[in-house]
């Protein structure tokens, strides 16, 4: 028989087997047993926390012959057959796949045959956030009055996608983190069943890193588990997740604190030549930063993700050398460079550049966060603004620039973030890019690209603008930055109008 994933094999199969979500699954066994099922049902809710479990055990119990206080047998030949997915009255359906209206039309016609094999014929539909706005449409009069065989659940990671008209016509239900407790206690009862002897810290490291989601947590152990074997240690659990431990976060954020540039650069390599991924180490501080800001916060009642219990005295010792400013600010920091790092080449040399920044930012006394600001064009009689202050509101309005393209269309960004803001004269914005990324530059200015960064800039500057990218092809690319800016628009480019 070939082998099933853990998080497969630990799928529930009733309700009662449901980890975290207790309201959800009580409401749903009362519904079944008194009657009183809806004809459409919205879930949401992170990854991995039951949302296509729970519909999967409902179209069960629907169907089940011998359904027990809402619960079905998971004996008869209907819920056998739901589990081995030959049932045709129960139809997944991927949305991220079959996401436009043809597609959605012909479920609509599909919809009117009454159910072949059983009492109900369910349609789950996963990650119905990717529909698109037509098939949406041609889904709403569906969903508002079915035939009364039918009912649709509806999953999703995203619920703020989800359009009003379709919310209004579900009863909603709100899928929660499951907690660090309940993912330990499931993860220790699947390695007692798999004769897989781990040790308690690697418990907690794995159900820290799954983010409250078990079937994460599950899929982390599997992992380690083909790797390793049957004996899982703390260590076997880092290096599978090239993670750096609590030690060495310890040691790069006394570092850090500190000012010891040497010290942070001396650790960073240290990680970096023992394979460690530079995204990953970026990702590991932002998670020890945050356990430093909430330990200073509230204290023995924090729930750590990189630090463990044990570990409080010297989040204790840490705690007294900065303050809930700096550790925002190196936050902010550290989460930018981690989102530059997935598109980045010269990983290395950005890591190390941004940890001697927060350096300066957890060791300076006199930083302060800058205001929200507006940019706006300047004229020749413009105000005067010294170096530093014009480069620091370029880089402001680049990364508005930059958060709004990617909240429109993720790839788009992924393109612009290789370039970077010139200057505006007029109104023209000059964007460069660099040697190697002639292929960004080129498909950025595809009309489809431009147009979403045109929209982008009107909103932020309120006016239009015209766009030229321009190919830098010296190799000292923050030099010929400040040389083409300086050559383009003189000294005096834009400045900030605080609100």
């Amino acid at each position: 028989m070939a082998y099933l994933a853990l998080y497969r094999a630990w799928r529930p199969q009733k309700f009662k087997e449901v980890v975290g979500q207790e309201q959800t699954v009580t409401a749903f066994k009362n519904a079944i047993a008194e009657g009183r099922m809806a004809h459409a049902y919205l879930f949401s809710g992170p990854r991995g926390t039951g949302k296509t479990s729970v519909a999967k055990i409902l179209a069960k119990a629907l169907n089940c012959l011998n359904v027990s206080e809402g619960e079905p047998c998971n004996e008869c030949s209907s819920c056998l057959d739901i589990n081995r997915g030959n049932f045709m009255d129960v139809v997944e359906i991927d949305a991220a796949s079959n996401r436009g209206i043809d597609e959605i039309r012909e479920l609509r016609e599909k919809v009117r045959i009454m159910p072949a094999q059983g009492n109900k014929k369910v349609y789950i539909i996963d990650e119905v956030h990717m529909l698109t706005t037509e098939a949406f449409n041609a889904l709403l009069k569906t969903i508002e009055e079915p035939p009364e065989s039918v009912i649709f659940i509806l999953a999703t990671t995203e619920l703020q996608k989800i359009p009003a008209t379709i919310v209004s016509r579900c009863q909603t239900y709100q899928f929660r983190r499951i907690t660090m407790a309940e993912i330990t206690a499931r993860l220790e009862q699947v390695a007692a069943a798999n004769n897989i002897e781990i040790s308690p810290e690697a418990v907690a490291i794995i159900a820290r890193r799954s983010n409250g989601g078990l079937r994460d947590a599950l899929s982390i152990l599997d992992q380690i588990y083909s790797y390793k074997g049957t004996a899982v240690q703390k260590e076997d659990v880092l290096e599978v997740l090239g993670l750096v431990d609590e030690i060495f976060m310890a040691e790069l954020m006394d570092a850090l604190l500190s000012h010891d540039s040497a010290q942070v650069i001396n650790l960073l390599n240290i990680a970096l030549d023992q394979g460690k991924e530079s995204q990953q180490i970026a990702r590991e501080s932002i998670s020890y930063l945050r356990d430093l800001l909430l330990y200073s916060l509230l204290g023995d009642k924090a729930e750590l993700m990189a630090a463990n219990q044990s570990h409080k005295d010297v989040l204790d010792k840490q705690k007294g050398k900065t303050n809930q400013r700096k550790l925002l600010l190196a936050l902010r920091k550290v989460m930018d460079t981690a989102d530059r790092l997935r598109f980045s080449e010269g990983n290395r040399f950005q890591l190390e550049i941004a940890f001697l920044e927060i350096s300066e930012i957890l060791s300076d006394n006199n930083i302060e966060p800058k205001p929200i600001a507006k940019a706006a064009v300047v004229g020749d009689s413009g105000i005067k603004k010294d170096k530093a202050k014009k480069k620091d509101v370029r880089e402001d309005l680049w990364k508005q620039i930059l958060n709004k393209v990617k909240e429109k269309r993720i790839p788009t960004h992924a393109l612009l973030f290789q370039g970077n803001l010139l200057g505006i004269k007029e109104n023209t914005m000059f964007i460069g890019y660099k040697k190697g990324y002639k292929f960004h530059k080129e498909r950025m200015e595809e009309q489809a690209n431009r147009e979403i960064l045109e929209t982008v800039i009107k909103e932020i500057l309120e006016k239009d603008m015209k766009i030229q990218f321009i190919f830098l092809e010296d190799e000292q690319y923050n030099d010929i930055v400040v040389k083409k800016a300086i050559e383009i628009f003189g000294e005096e480019v834009i400045e900030i109008k605080e609100d």
